[in-house]
């Protein structure tokens, strides 16, 4: 079609615009003709965008080349534009940290939800190639948009929302969204524009993501060079969208601040350079902003909103705030995935732009090597996508053959030709991989389904996995250069964002302690680097008994950003793990920020937990205060429970001294037990005072508690065995102080006025450790759950001997005639009554225990093995109707004289009994 038709078709399109938009182009016209002001309304991270915006610098080579972004983002231009910084990277912002012109606060002095704001920049990115073109025509580079920590909460919500899912950049480690991280490129406006909506439903495209492919991604290389053409295009797009939009909704969100500010800086810049050097300045911003630019630098009625919110004497020097570099991916790049500001895809996109590059023949200055090699413009690219997403499936065991790969090449084609474009872009390439390479037993995998070996493939190509790189030295706090080199000091990989799984053992190799060392730190101070797991948790007390451990572990660019929000604690890792660790002194003190007044002591516990936690991140040197705080607690908290457990946690941390690196406070730890048990001996009888509904709890404290003497007494005799061989003292104190919560336990088992079920669990203990001879257990039972006693602490009783040892019913004969003999002679109430505690006691015996109860029961009664030894899914009201049909069945036998056909009462309740175990609690 020749350019005279073609331009007579763009002038009929003109003239059916609304007289708004026509009159902003005329404007435009007239501000590049008459002041030199020359405008390029982008998509963020759009590679068309890009290719255009170098075309425009280098034919304008213009003075000043003005960008979109917070204005004291100018000053880290230098470590923008240095040469070992390879994209992505981002801008971070932190918010609180500027209230205006020359204003910055400290990291410490942000308000909590201040948050923070991504600047993500890309190698296709249009203000990436701004910067890198500018200075290769000596152009002077500014950012010009307001700062990020003059912006409202309100401007910081919306500034937070994508075009799907708002505040989010994808789940972190906990699987999560992560609210504290915002994009400053948020595109939901035109995102949700009825206008583009419109235009999608008649172009027949999808979402606004491929309105906009169909419009300008498919342009052919030498198209995208006209950027005047381009350009001209894109804000008529964005302006359709932004005539949707109230005033009131802009001023709302910040969009008329903003742009006041942006206008103001465009005007400084042309009059600076009408009064140098001369010559033109180019305006790179997103496009949705243009129209109002235009309209206030203009003159026009409609730029009166933004006009009237500039001061009288201009916004005055560049403001001041606290903005770092940060190491960025494509993952939290994509569209796709969450991120709001910005096209899918954006491995894809990465490579389009590189295609049109060497179409162009372009020298790159950009970064290294970004068109240094690969297919030759978007035709040969297509081509090359679709056998990367084949061996990428294949490697996952998706069998993609090669005539599929003709199939879907040809089908990308023809699905390009019908939509009327001038290559196989983004969607026909998806659409085309659907229709070719899914097969019966794979795909790509849909909302709520796990992800298939060909979306996976299809991820890695279209999303990408690069991970930028920053200089030494350059605008990164201290904090994060010196956790990068601690981090890699140990070979954990932090050059990419790929989640990672470490397997250490800890105990018997070194390097794998030092690794642990930081993943714990990292963790500890809420970096979001990794987790555990699996192994042993010496802070949370489980798993102590295994030797490996597993930490999952990724680099992502939040990591970076969540130690910038850290930077007023400290410099280095261990700056500002102590500084969390004093935190949480002082919180469990009564004195740290928060903190109630009158609110309760520390817990013994919590103190020990912080001890586990200090000599795990390698920190013991700075325990004294928090021992200290523990020493006296011991001595204040009433709950027995709470200094039990946190005497096992200490001498859990003893028996881990070799592997934490705290051999010098194994002495301590001992101590500190020691004084433990000396409370618990003093706090032991509360454990026979419980109500009914608590005895569970006092059990189980009971039963941490006989662990702890055991494996106290061990410590205390290898602890004595070392110091005799130095010559040291013995530690008598831990002895003195078992035998005395020895006693103690020995009085409350033999206290009638203990709880039932603490008073079974006593005597099933005091048997098992011989303390208990055969006969008294056998008398003491028969005694709780003879025929006068109370049923319901009857159950009670045995249920506190079945919890601590579920075996002796086995084990003693006469427990177990005892036990049967208390059950015939309850009758059916009675029965029913205490079913439910009955059950409860029996599911203490674990299955193979279980089958060997029911084929006593079923040895007693003479019923068959496969009649009690049955799992069943019974309610308390089933099993009502059952007895009481038993109870007809029986009276009606009885009347009949035929009694002898049905089971005795007794034999009937003994395997109810045994039913009650093997149910094993299913209803």
């Amino acid at each position: 079609m020749r350019d005279d038709v073609v331009g007579r078709r763009a002038d009929a399109v003109w003239e059916l615009a609304p007289e708004r938009l026509r009159t902003a182009a005329d404007a435009v016209g007239r501000l590049r003709a008459e002041r030199g002001i020359y405008f390029a309304p982008v998509r963020h991270h759009s590679p068309a965008c890009a290719v255009a915006v170098r075309a425009a610098i280098e034919e304008l080579r213009p003075s000043a080349v003005l960008i979109e972004g917070p204005e004291e983002f100018t000053r880290l231009i230098p470590d923008l534009l240095h040469e070992a910084t390879r994209p992505p990277i981002a801008v971070l912002s932190l918010g609180g940290s500027g209230s205006g012109s020359g204003s910055a606060a400290g990291p410490g002095d942000r308000e909590p939800g201040d948050g923070a704001g991504f600047y993500p920049l890309a190698s296709f990115s249009p203000e990436w190639v701004a910067l890198h073109a500018g200075r290769g025509v000596g152009a002077e580079l500014r950012f010009i948009d307001r700062s990020f920590g003059e912006r409202s909460a309100a401007e910081h919500a919306v500034s937070g929302q994508g075009s799907e899912e708002p505040g989010s950049f994808g789940p972190n480690l906990a699987g999560e969204p992560d609210p504290f991280a915002r994009t400053l490129m948020s595109e939901r406006y035109l995102a949700h524009s009825e206008a583009v909506a419109t235009l999608a439903r008649r172009l027949g495209c999808r979402d606004h993501d491929e309105v906009w492919d169909h419009l300008f991604e498919s342009r052919r290389s030498a198209e995208l060079a006209d950027w005047r053409a381009l350009f001209d295009d894109v804000f008529a797009w964005a302006a359709l969208a932004r005539l949707d939009y109230e005033e009131s909704v802009l001023a709302a969100d910040g969009s008329l601040d903003r742009e006041a500010r942006m206008s103001a800086r465009i005007a400084e810049a042309v009059a600076e350079t009408s009064t140098g050097a001369g010559g033109p300045v180019l305006v790179v911003t997103g496009a949705f902003h243009t129209l109002a630019l235009v309209e206030a630098l203009s003159g026009a009625p409609e730029g009166a909103p933004v006009r009237d919110r500039q001061p009288e004497g201009g916004f005055g020097p560049i403001a001041q705030g606290e903005a770092w570099l940060v190491r960025y991916d494509h993952e939290r790049l994509d569209g796709l995935r969450g991120y709001g500001a910005g096209m899918p895809s954006p491995g894809y996109y990465e490579r389009l732009h590189a295609a049109h590059l060497r179409e162009l023949a372009v020298e790159c200055t950009d970064g290294p090597d970004v068109a240094a090699s690969g297919p030759v413009g978007a035709r040969a690219l297509a081509a090359e996508i679709l056998v990367d997403v084949a061996r990428g499936a294949v490697d996952r065991g998706h069998a993609v053959s090669l005539p599929q790969v003709g199939a879907a090449a040809a089908s990308a084609t023809r699905l390009a030709d019908l939509r009327e474009r001038a290559f196989a872009g983004r969607t026909d390439l998806l659409d085309a991989m659907r229709s070719c390479y899914v097969q019966d037993d794979g795909g790509v995998g849909g909302p709520g389904e796990p992800e298939r070996p060909l979306g996976l493939a299809i991820a890695e190509v279209f999303g990408g996995r690069a991970l930028g790189d920053l200089p030494p030295g350059s605008a990164s706090p201290p904090l994060v250069r010196d956790v990068r080199e601690r981090v890699r000091a140990v070979r954990l990989v932090v050059d990419d964002s790929l989640p990672r799984t470490a397997r250490l053992d800890a105990r018997r190799t070194a390097s794998h302690r030092a690794k642990r060392q930081v993943l714990a730190l990292l963790d500890f101070v809420g970096a979001g680097f990794g987790q555990l797991v699996s192994g042993p948790d010496h802070v949370a007390g489980r798993g102590l008994g295994l030797i490996t451990e597993e930490w999952q572990y990724c680099w992502t660019p939040l990591v970076e950003a969540r130690l910038v929000e850290m930077v007023h604690l400290g410099a280095t890792l261990e700056a500002v793990a102590l500084a969390r660790l004093h935190e949480a002194e002082a919180r469990l003190a009564g004195t740290g920020t928060g903190s109630m007044p009158g609110a309760a002591a520390a817990s013994v516990d919590a103190l020990a937990r912080l001890v586990a936690q200090a000599l795990v991140i390698g920190m013991g040197s700075h325990l004294p205060r928090i021992v200290s705080l523990l020493r006296v607690t011991l001595d204040t908290d009433r709950d027995v429970d709470s200094v039990v457990s946190g005497a096992r946690r200490l001498l859990g941390l003893w028996q881990a001294r070799v592997e934490l690196g705290a051999e010098e406070y194994a002495g301590e730890l001992l101590d500190l037990v020691s004084q433990a048990l000396a409370t618990a001996a003093y706090l032991v009888s509360d454990l026979g005072k419980v109500r009914a509904e608590d005895e569970d709890a006092a059990i189980g404290t009971l039963i941490g508690l006989r662990s702890l003497l055991r494996d106290a007494a061990a410590a205390d005799a290898g602890e004595a065995d070392g110091a005799a061989a130095d010559g040291g003292a013995d530690r008598a104190d831990g002895a003195v102080n078992r035998i005395a919560v020895e006693r103690e336990l020995a009085r409350l088992r033999d206290d009638e006025g203990t709880a039932p079920a603490v008073a079974g669990a006593l005597l099933a203990l005091g048997f098992t450790d011989g303390e208990v001879a055969d006969d008294v257990l056998v008398t003491r039972v028969r005694g709780a759950l003879s025929a006068g006693a109370d049923p319901g602490a009857a159950v009670r009783f045995l249920g506190g001997v079945m919890r601590a040892a579920p075996d002796l019913i086995l084990h003693t004969p006469e427990m177990f005639d005892a036990v049967d003999d208390a059950l015939r002679t309850l009758d059916g109430d009675a029965f029913l009554a205490v079913l439910p505690d009955l059950r409860r006691a029996f599911t203490w015996l674990r299955p193979t225990e279980t089958h060997r109860l029911a084929k006593r029961v079923a040895e007693r009664t003479g019923a068959r093995v496969d009649q009690v030894d049955v799992r069943v899914a019974l309610s308390e009201e089933d099993l009502a109707t059952g007895l009481g049909l038993d109870r007809e069945l029986v009276a009606v036998l009885e009347r009949d004289g035929l009694a002898h056909w049905g089971p005795t009462t007794a034999t009937t309740r003994a395997v109810d009994a045994a039913g009650v175990g093997t149910a094993g609690g299913e209803a």
